[in-house]
């Protein structure tokens, strides 16, 4: 896994993992071709598995591997793809994409709905912590890195906290949907992508997101706003919008597909 040798790149990604479906869809725009590395970060958390974490010490997914480097974040990938956000109005509507934890939306939302979600998910993120801790135990070089990781699934045990979820879960719905209305105002004067003249990064985040909020519960606001509603049609009508096999619902035997080796992975 650590071989960075030959001509393809490899994109270690999970199907229904946000920022994978950003990478996918980067590098479908932009005409590149690659492996696709299915990487089980539910059951087995192949994420934490030592050979994974010496390429991505963040333990996420995507992970881009190229001949000469390897791009461990979303954004990096996209921009490795499409070219660098240098122009101001594109880097502002892709940091405004990054500063919003779309975990919060998606993890949040099913904790709010679900009574016997919020009993088993902060179990399953404390196994995770505690199996974190005893990797690092195990791989004293990469221990740091472990420990680091472990801290940040504290923080996750505790923003999701049973009786702080509800009003968590209704903040980052309110934030999507005022997202939604940026994009509408922005949108409104005719445009057919986010930053003129051509489709962008920007567009590639803000089509994910749309998506999102289809798999959030919140595709009814997409028609509310005449200017998403097209936009988002467009978006979807892209030969890349299959290719990139964006979720705007969980596909359960897609998921399990991949988990057993079968299907696209």
């Amino acid at each position: 896994m650590t071989e960075l040798a030959g001509a393809r790149p490899r994109l270690y990604q999970t199907p229904s993992s946000y920022y994978s479906m950003i990478a996918r869809l980067a590098l479908a725009e932009g005409g590149i071709a690659y492996e696709r590395i299915f990487v089980d970060i539910h059951y087995r958390l192949s994420q934490q598995q030592p050979d994974y974490v010496r390429i991505n010490p963040g333990m996420t997914v995507p992970t881009l591997v190229l001949a000469d480097r390897v791009l461990i974040e979303s954004r990096d990938i996209a921009e490795y793809a499409l070219g660098a956000a240098t122009d101001a109005e594109t880097k502002s509507w892709v940091d405004l994409h990054y500063s919003y934890p779309i975990e919060e939306l998606t993890f949040g939302g099913i904790l709010a709905r679900n009574p016997l979600a919020r009993i088993m998910i902060p179990k399953r993120l404390e196994a995770a912590r505690r199996q974190l801790l005893t990797h690092a135990a195990q791989t004293p070089d990469l221990a740091s890195v472990y420990e680091a990781r472990a801290a940040v699934f504290a923080g996750r045990i505790k923003a999701f906290e049973p009786d702080a979820v509800v009003k968590l879960s209704e903040r980052r719905r309110a934030e999507a949907i005022g997202f939604m209305d940026r994009i509408e105002q922005t949108l409104s004067d005719g445009r057919a992508v986010l930053v003129t003249p051509a489709y962008g990064v920007a567009d590639v985040v803000w089509t994910v997101f749309l998506g999102r909020m289809e798999f959030a519960g919140l595709g009814a606001e997409i028609p509310k706003r005449p200017a998403v509603a097209r936009y988002w049609s467009a978006m979807k009508a892209r030969p890349s919008f299959p290719a990139a096999d964006i979720w705007t619902k969980f596909h359960i035997g897609r998921l399990i597909g991949g988990i057993l080796g079968i299907g696209r992975g």
